[in-house]
């Protein structure tokens, strides 16, 4: 049963962790997501209290290399409330050939869902296409919920790297609880620990230790400074007592996701009622996954051993 355990294991990492780069497209043009970020002034955009930019780095190609003509494309994201946003021409900074930076004025607030391509103006380059975002990055236990909606902004002098993070807090408890911006701590991907000394409200400006009320949500930034530019947030941990903490895996360019369509039949692909975004549905999946493990694995054996429940 050794085996059955590490198989589990591996089939729950892969269904929970998402990653960049992102990679879709058409069978003529490749597209390939290598992360977002929100910028207020990108684009000479004049920040608003309400408005911000999110920045989709991203690349498209052909499958034919040899052609080396520029994509023309139209793009728009469309957010988790289905509202789609497009992009002006004046948000969009070529850094090279088929690599750019795609801005969206949006609310503040606003969570990825998809970037749809429009090819409709490049006659050779088929059908539009759709990619998805990752889900969101969240843990909780039975006191406490951290939901990460990614970087802020991100900005590195010669000797050091600040960093501002869009996080949630929910209390799950009963009472009252108490949160600090010095509860929370960032490690890079060597473990190394920085501390954030400021906590910022949705409205800018550092505020004093507040206390959440039961079942209450409190969606912030929070800053940290002086990291090494070498240094890549890879996990957020708050300590909300003496005695507990939580930690999220916040390292999203740790792997990669692939939008590309199978040939093969799915044995575990969820239906519109059983998304795998929900934890329900990421046990199922897992579920799927494993039986379909241990049923190639029985067949390689003389005498099938009957079927086994999680």
């Amino acid at each position: 049963m050794r085996w059955l355990a590490f198989a589990l294991f591996l089939l729950l990492i892969t269904a929970t962790a998402p990653g960049y780069p992102l990679q879709s497209g058409n069978g003529i043009i490749n597209c390939t997501i290598f992360g977002t970020f929100k910028d207020p002034g990108f684009g000479g955009y004049s920040s608003s209290g309400s408005y911000s930019v999110l920045v989709v780095d991203a690349c498209l190609t052909r499958t034919n290399e040899s052609d080396k003509a520029p994509v023309l494309a139209d793009y728009s994201l469309t957010d988790g409330n289905d509202r789609v946003f497009r992009a002006s021409s004046d948000y969009i900074k070529e850094l090279q050939n088929g690599r750019m930076l795609i801005g969206f004025v949006v609310p503040k607030e606003t969570i990825a869902k998809s970037l749809t391509i429009d090819l409709s103006k490049d006659r050779t380059a088929g059908e539009q296409f759709t990619q998805r975002f990752p889900e969101l990055v969240n843990a909780s236990d039975a006191n406490v919920t951290l939901l990460y909606y990614g970087v802020l902004r991100s900005s590195t002098s010669s000797n050091k790297k600040t960093v501002e993070l869009d996080v949630a807090v929910t209390n799950n408890n009963t009472k009252k609880m108490a949160i600090d911006a010095s509860n929370f701590t960032l490690k890079d991907q060597w473990g190394w620990k920085y501390e954030s000394f400021e906590y910022a409200s949705s409205i800018r400006g550092k505020t004093e230790p507040l206390e959440l009320e039961p079942n209450e949500t409190i969606r912030s930034s929070l800053l940290f400074s002086s990291l090494s530019p070498l240094s890549r947030p890879v996990e957020l941990d708050y300590r909300y007592s003496d005695n507990n903490s939580l930690a999220m895996n916040i390292d999203l360019d740790a792997g990669l996701t692939s939008a590309a369509p199978r040939s093969e039949k799915c044995v575990d692909c969820e239906s519109p009622e059983e998304k795998t975004s929900s934890l329900a549905g990421s046990i199922k999946a897992s579920k799927a996954r494993l039986a379909k493990v241990k049923k190639l694995n029985s067949s390689e054996e003389s005498t099938p051993k009957g079927h086994d429940e999680l």
